[in-house]
């Protein structure tokens, strides 16, 4: 019989070779004998990591902390488990104890740095980037995020500024200071590019194209630096022999995601004839919706995370056309857009900002969201689709009609005699300087009930709510008699929400796109303000194409005096309910955004034949 020691060895070299079972079944030995052996509970979980395993991991994990709180490293493994599932403050917790038991672990310290900024600590964040950085020079990422460090959300609209003023300081000292001569340099820069995108900078409600262009210009000076290969300008390319087009769609979001699952109704109505189309799945995650687009393009890879495969793949495929869904939600996306892999690259509207980036465009968008003055909110052309950009399946309305979900307002825990008023919104995406607009409605509205979702940090949860406070106490009314936070739902179950709510109210600075959709699905009413950028006027959009125009506010008074009519008016809110039963079918399956889009690639491919010529 092996001793533990031979047996753990033995597990080990198991594991190296990929024989994962294997080894998992000599740790189990080793427990059996002795249930209180730390290694091999950590083993175990590394190799349970290995598998996809995560709740197993954990349990491993866990198990080794309580028989050894001292193991700071499994309190780092256990925190990584937490942060890939999104569970940020359970991570924070873990990297916490993790820099408490070994002070001097600058991974750890970095980790927690991510997981503080994350819950919208921006100055904890800050001060852990710098203990990173007193403690290791090898982590040249702790330096990028410490200058790019923003808060999730805000308390006023002085914070905005401060914070906004201390980004562009930060991009200023990044684009001065960076060096490219060496290896070390190059691989320091990528490195610091590479964690995370400017997300957080789109949600402080300003026109953000000059800062986008001179983090766009980084990010393109780096990656041309790392990769020269595919940095060039490409010659345009002449049609091939069978007289298709090849279009290429590169993201991480290839699956049930807002970013890019909009993107499959462009792919369904496409010319097949005509059209040739790649789909290059970087992300790591799949589901269903993967599925789909694999069914519904010529050629899909899933390349997660392995950025000079999937250009080489991309290259390969000489692409006439390369668009990416959506820009900034990811770091890797936006990393691949600095190159130049086709010799027309263009950005879809999944994530409505300006790239920023030289090797872009065009950006694909809608004529009914742009203002007038679109254009000069971009660094790429701006090219309108007619109506909403958006070809959206009626699936989803018809499912809910034939087997609407059976939920009551009582499976909430909501009043079932409240005026009940959806605001459906990820919490960044609401600004404080519209927060007196829910008193104003309430004051006005006898049993008003507002129902927001939380997002996965209880800090900014908690946050959020403070700011509530504050305007429902200028207002002499107290937030708690008003407003409800509801933990984040399955999908069956916000549907739900929907079905028993009486009002959504869209969000001014960022419209609601995908939540307005699911609202009208439900036959919900919507009370908008279209305001200055695309992001604020996709719901704009969506009631234009409905024909209902009496629930679009043109001032901030109006918004408040439609949802305050809405809510007192009952048969107003009928009419308007019957309005959209009546007319909802504008919204789905509308090819012409589609029939413009391949017109679109047909004539560029073609200008850049000729100029070949």
């Amino acid at each position: 019989m092996l001793k533990n020691d031979d047996l753990r060895k033995k597990a080990e070299v198991l594991a190296v070779r990929g024989q994962l079972q294997a080894a998992v079944q000599a740790y189990e030995k080793i427990l059996k004998r002795d249930s209180s052996d730390t290694s091999a509970w950590i083993g175990m979980g590394l190799v349970f990591r290995q598998t996809g395993r995560i709740q197993e991991a954990q349990s491993c994990f866990t198990k080794a902390v309580q028989i050894d709180p001292g193991l700071a490293r499994v309190h780092f493994h256990l925190g990584d488990l937490f942060r890939e599932q999104g569970l940020f403050d359970a991570a924070e917790r873990s990297f916490q104890e993790a820099v408490r038991t070994d002070p001097v672990d600058a991974q750890a310290y970095f980790q927690l740095g991510r997981m503080l900024n994350l819950q919208g600590r921006a100055e904890e964040a800050v001060a852990a980037y710098d203990k990173v950085l007193s403690l290791s020079d090898s982590i040249p990422e702790a330096y990028w995020n410490k200058l790019r460090t923003l808060p999730v959300i805000y308390d006023d609209e002085d914070q905005i500024n401060l914070y906004r003023d201390r980004y562009a300081d930060g991009l200023k000292v990044l684009s001065e200071g960076l060096s490219l001569d060496t290896a070390k340099d190059r691989l320091d820069a990528l490195k610091g590019i590479s964690t995370n995108s400017n997300f957080y900078l789109q949600y402080q409600g300003r026109n953000d194209k000059e800062l986008q262009k001179q983090y766009g210009e980084i990010v393109h000076r780096i990656m041309a630096a790392v990769y020269p290969q595919w940095a060039a300008p490409l010659k345009p390319l002449p049609p091939v022999p069978n007289g298709k087009i090849r279009i290429g769609y590169a993201s991480t979001f290839l699956r049930a995601h807002n970013g890019a699952v909009w993107l499959l109704g462009w792919l369904r109505g496409r010319d097949r004839e005509n059209l040739e189309v790649y789909c290059y799945h970087t992300g790591t995650s799949t589901d269903a919706k993967t599925d789909e687009f694999k069914s519904c393009c010529d050629h899909f890879y899933h390349m997660p995370g392995d950025m000079e495969k999937a250009c080489t793949q991309i290259a390969a495929d000489k692409l006439h056309i390369l668009v990416y869904p959506e820009l900034g939600m990811d770091a890797f996306n936006v990393m691949m857009a600095g190159l130049r892999l086709a010799p027309v690259q263009c950005v879809g509207w999944g994530h409505p900002i300006t790239s920023g980036l030289p090797t872009m465009d065009y950006w694909l968008s809608s004529d009914l969201m742009e203002p007038e003055n679109g254009q000069e909110h971009y660094t790429e052309t701006l090219v309108c689709l007619p109506n909403m950009a958006h070809c959206y399946s009626r699936a989803q309305h018809d499912r809910l009609q034939k087997q609407p979900p059976a939920r009551k307002r009582a499976d909430f825990k909501l009043r079932d005699d409240a005026v009940l008023y959806l605001c459906s919104q990820s919490l960044f995406k609401y600004l404080p300087k519209y927060d007196y607009l829910l008193p104003e409605i309430a004051r006005q509205v006898p049993g008003a009930q507002f129902v927001f979702l939380a997002i996965s940090s209880v800090h900014v949860v908690r946050r959020f709510m403070e700011r509530l406070d504050n305007a429902f106490q200028s207002a002499g009314l107290r937030a708690q008699d008003y407003c409800t936070m509801l933990n984040r739902l399955p999908p069956d179950d916000y549907l739900a929400l929907n079905q028993v709510a009486d009002i959504f109210l869209d969000n001014p600075p960022w419209s609601g796109n995908n939540t307005t959709l699911v609202a009208v699905d439900c036959h919900l009413p919507v009370v908008t303000l279209p305001t200055e950028f695309m992001r604020g006027r996709h719901s704009y959009a969506i009631m234009n194409m409905l024909g209902i125009t009496e629930t679009i506010a043109g001032s901030e008074q109006e918004y408040v005096d439609i949802a305050v009519r809405l809510g007192n008016d009952k048969e107003w809110r009928r009419e308007i309910v019957h309005k959209i039963t009546d007319q909802h079918g504008r919204i789905y399956e509308d090819r012409s955004c589609v029939q413009a889009l391949d017109e679109f690639y047909r004539g560029v491919v073609g200008k850049l034949s000729q100029a070949r010529i």
